[in-house]
């Protein structure tokens, strides 16, 4: 028995090795890579000076980058309206589309398209359309007094992010909530009916303690997701008008990339990895303690 177990577990290795090595190439050797040039003074554009270890050095320079402190702040800014609303229509779109009525289907199906277009393709897509002299959102919106330099202005250019991220992502989130709803069962509404609770109160003290979990790894998911966007506003906006869209994905391509510095950039990036870690970890504790309270 024993030996046919270890016989499995060789068997099961010899499946998974591809997997590992195909993740070690494509993230886990730049990710040390990364690591273990941020405690160095290497320099891409003399490659052959000789490197020196300079410890935390540049996770303080990095720290100290007012450029790095307004791109964390954009992010924030543009990360908490986007998936409050993404949340919020998400919510009211699954709590409709989740009964099964004539067409509901369909429309499922129709919402979920902006979830499936590639990021390049949604900036390129809105900045057309935000376009000052011929974008269809411009000039309809110009037709009703509504006149927003949409691109220009450093409030608006981060309303049109928000409005983009939350048009793209919406779908998903309505389609996990309404996969949470559709696993309910219908006991606790039928009882709650029949002592005569009405739908927000059914809403509120039935519905949403019971999806409470989904919520929550619903918004885990986004907001780890949401942390990495860099296709759509590097089309969009590239971080525009001045940095009032400027993400911290971006600054840290644009320090690395763009001026070269990939020391400093490879430093920015570990204390972003870290922030994402911390946030996401404190989310998924509150969830267990959620999860731990409903059994």
């Amino acid at each position: 028995m024993a030996k046919k177990q270890f016989q499995d577990f060789k068997i099961g290795w010899l499946f998974v090795l591809p997997a590992l090595a195909f993740l070690s190439i494509t993230s886990l050797i730049p990710l040390a890579y990364s690591l273990g040039v941020s405690f160095t003074n290497f320099n891409l554009l003399r490659p052959d000076r000789p490197l020196q270890f300079v410890g935390f050095q540049n996770y303080l320079t990095g720290i100290r980058d007012t450029e790095f402190t307004t791109a964390a702040w954009n992010t924030i800014l543009i990360i908490g309206g986007s998936l409050a609303l993404q949340f919020l229509i998400g919510l009211m779109l699954s709590l409709i589309l989740s009964q099964e009525r004539k067409g509901f289907r369909v429309w499922r199906t129709v919402l979920l398209i902006p979830n499936i277009v590639a990021p390049v393709v949604v900036g390129v897509l809105w900045r057309l359309m935000l376009n000052p002299d011929y974008g269809i959102v411009k000039l309809g919106l110009a037709e009703l007094g509504l006149d927003l330099p949409w691109l220009a202005h450093p409030i608006w250019s981060r309303v049109a992010v928000v409005m983009v991220e939350t048009w793209s992502w919406t779908p998903f989130v309505m389609l996990t909530l309404i996969a949470g709803l559709k696993s309910l069962s219908d006991t606790p509404f039928e009882a709650a009916r029949i002592d005569g609770a009405g739908g927000f109160q059914i809403f509120r003290y039935i519905t949403l303690p019971m999806i409470k979990p989904v919520l929550a790894v619903t918004f885990l998911l986004r907001l780890m997701d949401a942390f990495k966007m860099f296709d759509t506003i590097y089309v969009l906006t590239y971080g525009g008008p001045g940095l009032a869209t400027e993400v911290l994905s971006l600054r840290i391509y644009k320090r690395g990339l763009k001026y070269f510095d990939i020391t400093t950039a490879s430093a920015q990036s570990w204390i972003f990895l870290a922030c994402i870690f911390i946030v996401s970890y404190i989310i998924a504790k509150k969830f267990i303690n959620v999860e731990s309270r409903l059994e």
